[in-house]
């Protein structure tokens, strides 16, 4: 595993990202709301990421986006078989039509909304026909890093009492993340739309890795907390982490957790000090009850 920023390998990101959406979108077509958008996201999967049993029809189907070898596989529940592989050269444009013959070939055409969502692009799929380059081996260090998180994710939201999700990808923000829950609601009176008023409807804390993006060149984990957290954020004294107060959320970039002795260690205290302050600053209920260790 190493370190890529994001304007090194921002082409095969940008694929990969599109991708992730068209996937979500096939789920949000088929699939009945849940709270935060549960039932959208995309799960770990060997070599990449699966959407899951999507019921569709009189059955389902499966789609998976493999970093391994880089491809987007479908598979029915009657046994069809399709996929594409990822190449340089190809647009957007063309992942979208593969995508949406790929669905056909196993008899499950699904309608999406092809306009990208929270991406830097607002054209819909169809019409980004600029070509991209795909660098392979950087997807798969992608994964290898998104391994990395899934783990200790896993390991740290284990004994959490409470409501809570993933680790999953949000393929609006293109970020691997578990969410905690303390139960309480808290309506989104922000600026935004009904994206933001059904995600952000309770107190919760994400805890994530993303790869960086146009505003952010470096891969990261980070924690959101909601409420937004602003100039009153805790200091946390974990080496390389700090609050960016313009995105409301504590980061420790990849770079300084590769560096340390036990990169998986640094993860987790940054993740458990973060969450200890900032549930305290917001007066978490039940806080003792939710995190109470487990019986052995």
């Amino acid at each position: 595993m190493m370190v890529q920023t994001y304007s090194h390998w921002r082409d095969t990101c940008f694929a990969l990202h599109a991708l992730s959406q068209m996937m979500g979108k096939t789920k949000l077509a088929c699939l009945p709301l849940e709270p935060e958008w549960a039932q959208v996201t995309l799960k770990p999967a060997a070599g990449g990421f699966s959407t899951g049993f999507i019921p569709h029809g009189s059955d389902g189907f499966e789609v998976e986006l493999l970093l391994e070898d880089p491809q987007v596989r479908s598979v029915a529940a009657t046994g069809e078989e399709a996929s594409f592989a990822l190449c340089g050269g190809l647009s957007v444009a063309d992942y979208y039509e593969r995508y949406s013959l790929m669905l056909e070939a196993i008899g499950h055409p699904v309608d999406i909304n092809p306009t990208p969502q929270e991406m830097p692009v607002r054209a819909p799929f169809f019409a980004q026909t600029q070509p991209l380059t795909f660098d392979a081996a950087a997807a798969k260090n992608y994964y290898e890093q998104c391994l990395l998180a899934q783990v200790t994710l896993l390991d740290f939201t284990a004994g959490f009492r409470g409501k809570k999700t993933g680790p999953a990808l949000y393929w609006g923000t293109f970020d691997l993340t578990s969410v905690l829950f303390s139960g309480k609601p808290c309506p989104y009176e922000g600026d935004g739309g009904y994206v933001e008023r059904v995600a952000l409807d309770e107190q919760c804390m994400e805890f994530g890795f993303w790869p960086g993006d146009e505003t952010f060149d470096d891969p990261a984990f980070f924690v959101l907390v909601y409420p937004f957290l602003g100039a009153s954020a805790p200091r946390v004294e974990v080496p390389g982490a700090f609050f960016d107060e313009k995105g409301a959320k504590y980061v420790l970039r990849l770079e300084d957790v590769l560096h340390a002795d036990d990169p998986k260690s640094l993860v987790m205290r940054f993740f458990h000090d973060v969450f200890v302050e900032a549930s305290a600053l917001q007066r978490w209920e039940r806080f003792d009850w939710l995190t109470r260790p487990l019986p052995r």
